[in-house]
């Protein structure tokens, strides 16, 4: 586990983790929140070969994993996801009645869940994300910072 998960159960892990998100975007609604981070996951899944999706499995706690693997058809087709607006484009037009009234608000609900995969699980350390994504993630991280 990360060094974060030492310090912290796997319960306060899955409540930290959630309420960072909803402070950063202004969500009262916990199902809207569990809704946006298993869009964001199912969608990074499918960019993943079968083995790659189980060592990330395998390293997250398991509220986590059924979050990564909810809706996952087994035979479905890896998908190469290599920037950060195909992702956006996935998660905004998933379900029948969208999360968010623009892809705007979308993008920036996205950057918060994928900043927060990796603070909690290191998910730009490893070394299964494309290139392009990486350095799209690390480059919004930077303009945060600034």
């Amino acid at each position: 586990m990360t060094s974060t998960t030492n310090y912290l159960s796997m319960e306060e892990l899955a409540v930290r983790f959630f309420g960072e998100i909803k402070n950063e975007l202004g969500f009262t609604s916990t199902r809207k929140i569990v809704y946006l981070v298993r869009s964001v996951m199912s969608q990074l899944r499918r960019n993943f070969s079968h083995e790659q999706a189980s060592n990330i499995i395998k390293k997250m706690p398991s509220l986590f994993q059924l979050l990564f693997i909810s809706n996952w058809k087994y035979n479905e087709k890896e998908t190469s996801i290599n920037h950060l607006d195909e992702i956006v484009d996935k998660v905004y037009q998933q379900g029948s009645q969208p999360l968010f009234s623009s892809e705007i608000e979308t993008l920036n609900a996205v950057i918060v869940v994928l900043k927060k995969l990796d603070k909690f699980f290191k998910m730009l350390g490893l070394d299964i994300l494309h290139y392009s994504l990486k350095q799209e993630l690390k480059q919004v991280a930077m303009e945060d910072a600034a």
